[in-house]
């Protein structure tokens, strides 16, 4: 297994750390591109948010950067979040993220069975955290909370340091909202993340440039402006119809935001 990865610091002791995917993206109707993972470093310890598809020594890469003892965590147990997850002996999760200790999967075949191959390969086990559980990494602490929506135990973890929130995929340019949450549960989880953490920057994971701390008020004006006559088709899933809402055209723009859910969904969107 090659080491494929690349990173780059975003603050002192502080890495984005770009895994490979399979396909193109992120783009507006992306295919499974790359993940970002970000390894927080403390005086005693360090954390690892995600460990991607599972197709690179991620834990070989993160010991050329750090040596001390790793605290292992999924934002959420999606593929490109976990499939790395057996290079590792304990991963953490948020409560209520997995019904068993078994990872679940996208449906796209190709992925499932490259997820597996890795999963197959070693033993690890999941545990859980609570929301607003704080982790002490030694002079450094980082705290974990539920913005649930993208999955339903989808976890960002706010480090108190430097003030960042990484997001994983429950805050980003372009969320979709698989977690049989409603609309408004997911709305509700923006506004009280955003009175709860007085926030520096927003890094999630899939693109490479912070969205900033005003972030999550577009998304509210986003989802405050919803018709659903100016939904998209979005052909992100094999056996599933996706639209998608957005603000903005081109998915690199500063101010781009969308939101994609199952096309069958609106019922559930819109309790």
């Amino acid at each position: 297994m090659e080491l494929c990865c690349k990173h780059w610091k975003i603050a002192p002791d502080t890495y984005a750390i770009q895994c490979p995917g399979y396909l193109p993206g992120p783009g507006r109707l992306p295919g499974w591109g790359y993940v970002i993972s970000y390894l927080i470093v403390g005086e005693e310890k360090a954390l690892l948010q995600d460990t991607g598809y599972g197709n690179t020594d991620l834990r070989g890469y993160v010991k050329q950067l750090c040596d001390k003892p790793l605290i292992v965590v999924n934002s959420h147990v999606h593929p490109d979040h976990s499939g790395g997850n057996s290079q590792f002996d304990t991963v953490y999760v948020l409560e209520g993220e997995v019904e068993s200790e078994k990872p679940v999967y996208f449906p796209q075949s190709g992925e499932r069975a490259r997820c597996q191959a890795v999963i197959d390969a070693g033993d690890y086990q999941f545990a859980f955290w609570k929301d607003g559980q704080v982790i002490d990494l030694g002079n450094r602490e980082v705290e974990a909370l539920r913005i649930e929506g993208h999955s339903k135990g989808s976890m960002a973890l706010f480090d108190r340091k430097t003030r960042f929130l990484f997001s994983g995929d429950a805050i980003l340019k372009r969320v979709l909202l698989f977690g049989d949450v409603p609309l408004s549960g997911y709305r509700a989880a923006l506004v009280r993340t955003e009175e709860r953490y007085d926030f520096a920057d927003i890094y999630g994971s899939h693109w490479y440039e912070p969205l900033g701390k005003d972030y999550i008020g577009k998304m509210l004006d986003l989802i405050d402006s919803y018709d659903p006559k100016n939904t998209e088709s979005a052909p992100w899933m094999e056996d599933k119809d996706m639209v998608m809402f957005c603000h903005g055209n081109a998915f690199e723009e500063k101010d781009f935001c969308a939101i994609g859910f199952p096309s069958d969904g609106w019922e559930m969107m819109k309790k």
